[in-house]
């Protein structure tokens, strides 16, 4: 039963990481709506770091998601249910840690810049999270499919 404990370590430090994401983002958007953007960059400096959030993005969504894919592909099918799931955290929490990262990038940006867009990025970011919910069936599923795999 060491997995029950596991599992339920995975679904509290996601929902931390979720609910602070959040609170975060309302801090940035008030803010930024009762004072104004953080800083000053001059033109070019503010569309850099939009079109650098837009390509972190795009990258950074596939490949968090290859990543972990790759990561839970390589758990050794013999290895007890208990341990597939120790396995299992450490690739959902180097996916979970991927896009928090770049939702924190975003918020920064949007701090800076002031532009919705920026936080709309991040609500991009953050949908791909909450859709991410580590349910025990969504986890037996993902520990199922490299069974399956021959």
């Amino acid at each position: 039963m060491e997995s029950n404990k596991t599992i339920r370590q995975i679904q509290i430090i996601y929902f931390a990481i979720v609910i602070v994401l959040a609170a975060f983002a309302g801090f940035a958007f008030y803010f930024v709506f009762a004072i104004g953007k953080v800083s000053s960059f001059d033109l070019q400096m503010e569309n850099n770091l939009k079109s650098l959030n837009v390509i972190l993005a795009l990258v950074g969504i596939p490949s968090s998601y290859m990543f972990f894919k790759r990561k839970v592909s390589h758990i050794d099918r013999n290895m007890s249910f208990d341990r597939k799931v120790i396995q299992y955290r450490t690739a959902f929490f180097i996916k979970m840690t991927t896009l928090e990262g770049l939702s924190l990038i975003s918020i920064l940006i949007y701090l800076s810049t002031g532009e919705i867009n920026q936080l709309i990025v991040f609500g991009l970011l953050y949908l791909f999270m909450l859709l991410n919910y580590p349910s025990v069936n969504s986890i037996k599923k993902d520990l199922e499919e490299i069974d399956n795999d021959l």
